[in-house]
C-alpha cells in the first residue's frame, strides 16, 4: 500500500557544505549511528532534489538545530524507530516478552521474505543502541511536529538497482552507490564525488522520503508496530 503520506566551534561536530540556507526545505535522509560519539551522515534536499546540506553530526541535539533551521517536510531515519509488540525494552533483565515467538518486528520478517538482509530487533540484538537512539530522535522531532519515517538504504537499494550490488564498503560498492545516486539525483551530481558510503546511504534515504511524498512508496509491517517505507520496485539501469 502506498504511504500518504554550528553548532558552530563544537567539539566533534563536521558540518560540510552547508548550502544556500532557506525557510522551507524538503526532505532529510539520517544514516543514524548507535552513539553521539560517531557522527551521523545528514543530507538535506528541496522539493527539485537539489543539495540543500549535508554534513556529519554527532549529537542529537545537533540534528535537531539543523532540522530545525530548515524545517524539513519530511525526515527519513536508517534505524529502527519502534520495538517488537509486547515489548517495553530491549533489556534482557525485563520481563517483559514480545507477543509474536517469530524472531523482531513484522516489518523484518516481511524483508527477510523479500530476500533482503536486515537485523532483528530483539534483546539480543547488537544494534540496541542504535534502536533506542533512534526511538528517541523519532520521539523529539514528533513532538516538535515533524513527520518521520523509518527507511532502510539496503532495501531500498534493492528496489532500485536490484540485488546484485557490491558491498557499499568495497572501493567498487562504493564507486556502483556513486554512478547511481548521480542517475537518481543528477543535481547533487557535483558534491557526490567527496560522499564515503555513510552519505550514499543518508542521500539514498532523503530520496526515499522523497519517494514518499509523490506516493510512490509502501509500507513493510504493521503501522501499529511499525514500518519500513520501501520504494515501489523501479530499477535504475
Amino acid at each position: 500500500m502506498a504511504l500518504l503520506l554550528r553548532r558552530g566551534g563544537t567539539k566533534g561536530v563536521r558540518l560540510i557544505n552547508e548550502l544556500r540556507p532557506q525557510k522551507r526545505a524538503g526532505f532529510l535522509g539520517i544514516d543514524l549511528t548507535s552513539k553521539e560519539a560517531k557522527p551521523s551522515a545528514c543530507l538535506g534536499l528541496d522539493n527539485e532534489l537539489n543539495l540543500i546540506y549535508h554534513g556529519l553530526l554527532n549529537r542529537d541535539s545537533d540534528i535537531l538545530q539543523i532540522v530545525n533551521r530548515y524545517q524539513f517536510d519530511l525526515i527519513a531515519i536508517d534505524a529502527p524507530l519502534s520495538l517488537p509488540y509486547g515489548l517495553c525494552c530491549l533489556e534482557e533483565g525485563c520481563s517483559c516478552q514480545p507477543i509474536s515467538e517469530a524472531k523482531g518486528r513484522n516489518c523484518e520478517r516481511e524483508l527477510a521474505k523479500l530476500g533482503i538482509p536486515c537485523y532483528f530487533t530483539t534483546k539480543k540484538s547488537i544494534i540496541k543502541a542504535m534502536v533506542y537512539r533512534g526511538i528517541r530522535l523519532k520521539t523529539k522531532l514528533e513532538s516538535e511536529g515533524y513527520k518521520v519515517i523509518e527507511v532502510y538504504p539496503c532495501a531500498s537499494k534493492f528496489r532500485l538497482f536490484g540485488k546484485n550490488i557490491p558491498k557499499k564498503t568495497t572501493p567498487a560498492g562504493l564507486v556502483f552507490l556513486k554512478q547511481r545516486i548521480c542517475q537518481l539525483l543528477p543535481n547533487i551530481t557535483p558534491d557526490v564525488d567527496g560522499f564515503k558510503h555513510d552519505m550514499c546511504d543518508a542521500a539514498i534515504a532523503a530520496y526515499t522520503a522523497f519517494l514518499c511524498s509523490q506516493g510512490k512508496t509502501e509500507l513493510c509491517g504493521e503501522p501499529e508496530e511499525g514500518t519500513i517505507c520501501l520504494p515501489f520496485l523501479d530499477r535504475v539501469t
